[in-house]
């Protein structure tokens, strides 16, 4: 009988104490901006006179020195007239693309994976680039 009540008492508070907690849920809302830029083959310019490597320039006045230190920029490439967009970096169609960004401006760079001498990379007749920065909590 003690068994049978000890049993009874267990599943009894092991179902009191499951039951009695509640799940909490928080909406984290993590502001961010986003800017598209269109540039055409022409723009494109030779890193160094080479032809293995190409960049193109864009002037982003919102890319503050908070984001270059605190925050998150992130940049997609769209061939397509915006249909479709790629995360850079990334190696599309045999050429590799990444970018670097300083308070202001954001390069992008069209390179041969690798760099070989003589190579001419071909960069794309009109490219979209889709320009997220978003605000990040540091923590040293």
């Amino acid at each position: 009988m003690k068994k049978i009540l000890l049993a009874f008492l267990l599943g009894t508070a092991t179902l009191a104490v499951g039951t009695s907690c509640t799940k909490e849920y928080y909406d984290t809302v993590v502001p961010s901006i986003t800017m598209v830029y269109s540039r055409d083959a022409n723009q494109w310019q030779n890193v160094q006179n080479s032809t293995t490597s190409k960049f193109v320039p864009l002037s982003v006045p919102e890319l503050t020195d908070y984001y270059v230190k605190q925050g998150i920029v992130n940049v997609a490439i769209s061939f397509d007239n915006e249909s479709n967009y790629n995360t850079l970096p990334a190696t599309i169609d045999g050429v590799s693309y990444n970018y670097e960004y300083t308070a202001g401006s954001l390069t992008v760079f069209a390179q041969d994976p690798l760099l070989e001498e003589g190579i001419n990379v071909p960069v794309p007749q009109r490219a979209f680039f889709k320009i997220s920065l978003t605000e990040a909590d540091f923590v040293e």
